[in-house]
């Protein structure tokens, strides 16, 4: 059976190449739309995901909450300014399993860097979830209109919400659309085969999608696959005038800033590029987020308010 549809990226592989040593934070970004800022979700131990705010105009970094359980990066989104964020997550324990009122899996809404939810949608599952902003007042919330009543304690202020009645999928097809209201362009459709167990699914033609500088003069390649249940992600960066490519090996997301500019994050650290005379991409570390260890933090007054 050929399956030509984008599928559920929770758990992306990075391929590591040489000598195996401790495993390096992963880091995934999401840019606001008009304004300098991004989110940057720090994932690990495996357990524990850190919220991190970066104003990419200074390149400073505002460390934020840790939560142990699960964020679904590919599910979140930041309000075009910036000053909210929708995220969709999972805690799964003895006593989580056993609430009827939070769930073990919600949407919410809160102020970056804090998880401390403003907005709270209890999901009750992992299926779909999340949601995106369509502008800095209307929120696209990824249920369907049975589980999109917001939580007693945490309802929406000065928000539209929109349920979706066609929620579907995981991580697609939400993921995806986000790509492509953010200038991603799908030049290839992901074409899988399920072999049936124990093999699974085969990847026969991978998704590509390309993105653009404001200059249009490179473009990142973002090529998906599957083999069995292994995800990957790979990036490339293509001179659109010249027949020359460099791949971005480890990378966890390639992207444009703002500013037009190339970031990425590898073995948990944040990259800038930048083409020197050669041609080629130089590397300059933003900063290096492996260090950083699970704390409590409490959230400051003005995270805990509309």
């Amino acid at each position: 059976m050929l399956i030509s549809q984008a599928f559920v990226m929770q758990n992306v592989r990075v391929t590591r190449k040489g000598r195996k040593g401790p495993v390096p934070a992963r880091l995934f970004m999401i840019f606001a739309r008009k304004a300098p800022t991004a989110v940057i979700f720090r994932r690990g131990p495996s357990k524990w995901v850190q919220l991190i705010k970066w104003n990419t105009d200074a390149d400073t970094f505002e460390p934020g909450h840790w939560f142990n359980g699960r964020i679904y990066e590919r599910r979140c989104d930041l309000s075009p300014n910036g000053s909210l964020l929708i995220y969709f997550a999972q805690k799964l324990s003895a006593r989580s399993l056993k609430d009827t009122d939070y769930t073990y899996a919600w949407t919410a809404i809160s102020r970056p860097p804090f998880l401390t939810a403003l907005a709270l949608w209890p999901k009750g599952d992992c299926w779909h979830g999340g949601g995106s902003f369509k502008n800095d007042k209307i929120v696209l919330l990824n249920h369907k209109p049975v589980v999109a009543k917001a939580h007693e304690n945490h309802k929406p202020h000065g928000l539209s919400v929109v349920p979706n009645p066609r929620a579907s999928g995981e991580d697609d097809p939400i993921f995806s659309q986000r790509l492509d209201r953010d200038g991603w362009q799908l030049k290839k459709v992901w074409k899988v085969e399920n072999r049936g167990y124990p093999k699974l699914y085969h990847t026969i033609q991978p998704e590509l999608w390309e993105k653009a500088n404001p200059e249009r003069t490179h473009v990142i390649q973002l090529i998906r696959s599957i083999e069995c249940l292994d995800y990957s992600e790979e990036f490339i960066v293509r001179n659109i005038t010249q027949p020359r490519m460099t791949q971005f090996d480890r990378a966890s997301w390639v992207d444009w800033d703002q500013q037009g500019r190339l970031v990425f994050a590898r073995d948990g650290k944040l990259f800038a590029g930048s083409i020197n005379s050669r041609g080629q991409w130089d590397e300059n570390l933003l900063i290096d987020l492996n260090p950083a260890r699970p704390e409590s933090l409490p959230p400051p007054e003005w995270a805990t308010k509309w």
